[in-house]
């Protein structure tokens, strides 16, 4: 098993090719290389399929390896609400729509987990501080309340 250290610097690698890639005119290779990537992570930490919104935000959690960059801060109404703290390459660059796309990732990986990811802040947006807001369901929950990021102003 690999040392914090180690994984934080991986994410880092990866996040500071993927992000700018989100950015570019080639951001379309992004959903490709985001779902290659989440199928990777898949395997390699043996997954798991779960039904309840706390299993589903744990595995996620559980999948990147570092969970106090991935914090789990309530649990609501069926919706858990996390934080993102990861150093991320796109903060503060006004992109939104490319923080959308990088996302991918985590869409696709919360996918096979049963879930469903929607972006509530991004810190790529400058006023944004502190870590991105994210709100995980279960994938049969059909409700469209929560506003995504990349569509507010």
């Amino acid at each position: 098993m690999k040392s914090d250290s180690q994984k934080i610097a991986l994410y880092r690698k990866v996040n500071g090719f993927t992000g700018p890639l989100a950015r570019s005119r080639w951001h379309w290779r992004t959903r490709w290389l985001a779902r290659l990537l989440a199928q990777w992570v898949w395997w390699k930490n043996a997954g798991r399929r779960q039904q309840q919104v706390a299993d589903i935000a744990q595995e996620w959690q559980r999948l990147f390896g570092l969970p106090h960059l991935w914090p789990i801060e309530r649990i609501s109404d069926g919706t858990a609400y996390c934080r993102i703290l990861f150093p991320c390459s796109l903060e503060g660059s006004g992109d939104v729509a490319a923080c959308h796309r990088l996302m991918e990732y985590d869409r696709a990986l919360l996918e096979k987990i049963g879930g469903r990811l929607v972006v509530l802040q991004s810190r790529a947006d400058p006023r944004v501080t502190g870590g991105c807001k994210v709100a995980i369901r279960p994938l049969g929950d059909t409700r469209e309340d929560l506003i995504p990021a990349r569509l507010l102003d």
